[in-house]
């Protein structure tokens, strides 16, 4: 069994589970797989997959995409740049573009910290709401590749969501059935080189600590290191998940699920910042780090509104009735 939790905080291990024992394994394995996803969340908001359905070639050439487009020449870039505001994200933002410290604070807009990332959204092939933003004849393949790593990605995450409702007991369908639409989003990010002295004074990270909009957070990283979870027993700290294969998913709860079990299940508070190896450092250049994410989100006209399994007369509704796309729309106006 896998840790992305360091020894100094062996109470606080996230699980590593094979995905395989729930795609094509018996209904007591699957119960299983169930099981040990559900606890690790339950205990840290993150678990890590693996076996998930997405090939190592596949992420692999995920990487090779993310690397190219972020060496587009910056006026491509701005042509297809993502118009701040609350709508769901479409194209290209600029390092510092996304405030997410802002997001953490909920809503303390007078803290005016910066994000070291540049990052492209897109979201359904079949969203005819919010169009994305491509680079067309600037890099050809990008949009073909990008869509249908974006339903793979949506098949993935329904698989995990599957496995969250049988290990809650809950009945099937009651939070996949909410996610089948197009509102998901597929992230590429891009951390460039930065000096160790500028991480140090704490104005400027990686990612300022936070928490995510959706459902679940799919993210692939690369072996640069850097992300860290909140440590739960020890609230304010945080602990380094560590960069294994690229293949491997890291799994993270968001808010909205928080919403609908009313509190049972919290998003997993995280950041990037100087690698574990470097920590010791006092000066010195961080290398570029890369990761790709797909956040699965609610259908937009989805309540998130705490299902009925999670209210009882000791437990009340902490959250009144508002729509997914009302509730991202009310938070992400936050972050810029």
């Amino acid at each position: 069994m896998g840790s992305l939790c360091e020894d100094r905080a062996a109470h606080c291990r996230e699980s590593t589970v094979d995905a395989s024992r729930f795609i094509s394994g018996t209904h007591d394995e699957q119960r299983d797989f169930a099981d040990e996803l559900v606890q690790s969340v339950l205990r840290c908001g993150f678990v890590k997959v693996v076996n998930h359905g997405l090939s190592d070639e596949l992420i692999d050439e995920l990487f090779m995409w993310n690397e190219r487009f972020f060496q587009l020449e910056a006026e491509q870039k701005l042509a297809i740049a993502n118009p701040a505001g609350p709508t769901p994200q479409r194209g290209w933002s600029c390092v510092g573009a996304e405030k997410t410290s802002r997001l953490f604070s909920r809503g303390a807009s007078s803290i005016d910290l910066t994000d070291a990332r540049e990052h492209f959204d897109a979201g359904s092939p079949h969203d005819k709401t919010f169009a994305n933003r491509w680079p067309d004849n600037a890099l050809p393949g990008f949009q073909s590749f990008m869509e249908n790593f974006y339903i793979k990605s949506h098949e993935a995450a329904l698989t995990i969501m599957r496995s969250i409702e049988m290990g809650l007991d809950l009945p099937q369908g009651s939070l996949v059935d909410k996610c089948r639409g197009s509102s998901s989003e597929l992230r590429l990010n891009h951390y460039p080189t930065i000096d160790i002295e500028e991480l140090a004074r704490n104005k400027v990270s990686r990612i300022h600590p936070h928490a995510d909009l959706g459902v679940i957070t799919c993210l692939f990283q690369d072996g640069q290191g850097g992300l860290e979870m909140e440590d739960r027993t020890n609230p304010n700290s945080f602990l380094p998940i560590v960069a294994g294969k690229r293949s491997e998913m890291v799994v993270n709860i968001s808010e909205t699920f928080q919403l609908w079990t009313n509190n049972v299940l919290r998003p997993g508070v995280h950041q990037v910042t100087i690698p574990p190896t470097m920590k010791h450092l006092s000066s010195g250049k961080i290398a570029s780090r890369r990761s790709c994410a797909f956040f699965l989100k609610a259908d937009r006209d989805a309540s998130v509104a705490p299902l009925p399994q999670f209210v009882t007369e000791e437990r009340p509704a902490a959250y009144g009735e508002m729509t997914a796309l009302q509730y991202h729309q009310q938070r992400l106006a936050t972050a810029y």
